[in-house]
């Protein structure tokens, strides 16, 4: 996939998002791998998301170890399925914060492409390499940054599927947590299942790109 493929597929996300109202701040990002580099496309510290442009993106090093752009290096290194990264902020995801953070397994799909349920990360200036390297080691794609989401996905579309996936199911158990009624979780031996299929996913997509190319497209469930 040529740079120009990427920058446009990397902003036609970021807008995706901003309309779901998920990137609303400046303090939102969205990144993208460039295949056979060591080196990323960046988006970030836009006012208005749905205006940016090519002239917004940046593009930084995958051995960054400095500010926002430290932190999505560290995901790529600790990763090498990964494809794409975002910073997010949905309102799903701010009410979960308030339940502590951490998103049980509900649905089948949630635990098939979001991986195993994790706590929420310290704040963003204490998310150092050695953090990054054990929270997404298992394969898990999502995780809470203070109020905010931080999801990966082997592509940019399945990047914006997970963080969709992800606030959809905030949503659900926040509504269910409010409620007052027992919420109940999927069983253990659907999950370690579903955990071995997205671990055999992401491998092949680390394949891929060790190769320099983007992994082929895999169907949502």
């Amino acid at each position: 996939m040529e740079r120009t493929q990427i920058e446009t597929q990397l902003l036609e996300g970021c807008r995706r998002l901003a309309a779901k109202g998920f990137f609303n701040t400046p303090a939102n990002s969205f990144s993208m791998r460039i295949p056979g580099t060591t080196e990323m496309i960046l988006a970030s510290g836009q006012e208005d998301w749905r205006r940016m442009g090519t002239a917004d993106l940046e593009t930084a090093s995958l051995l960054a170890h400095e500010g926002l752009s430290g932190l999505h290096a560290a995901i790529y290194q600790a990763r090498a399925d990964v494809g794409a990264v975002a910073i997010s902020s949905p309102k799903g995801v701010r009410l979960l914060a308030a339940y502590g953070g951490q998103l049980p397994p509900l649905f089948d799909e949630q635990v098939r492409h979001l991986g195993l349920s994790i706590g929420p990360l310290p704040d963003e200036e204490n998310v150092n390499r050695e953090v990054v390297r054990k929270t997404f080691r298992r394969g898990t794609n999502a995780a809470l940054l203070g109020e905010r989401l931080l999801c990966l996905g082997m592509t940019c579309e399945r990047l914006l599927f997970n963080t969709e996936l992800f606030e959809k199911c905030a949503q659900s158990y926040v509504i269910a947590k409010a409620s007052g009624n027992r919420v109940g979780f999927i069983p253990l031996w659907v999950r370690l299942i579903a955990n071995r299929r997205l671990l055999r996913e992401e491998r092949r997509a680390a394949a891929s790109y060790r190769k320099g190319q983007i992994p082929e497209r895999t169907v949502a469930y």
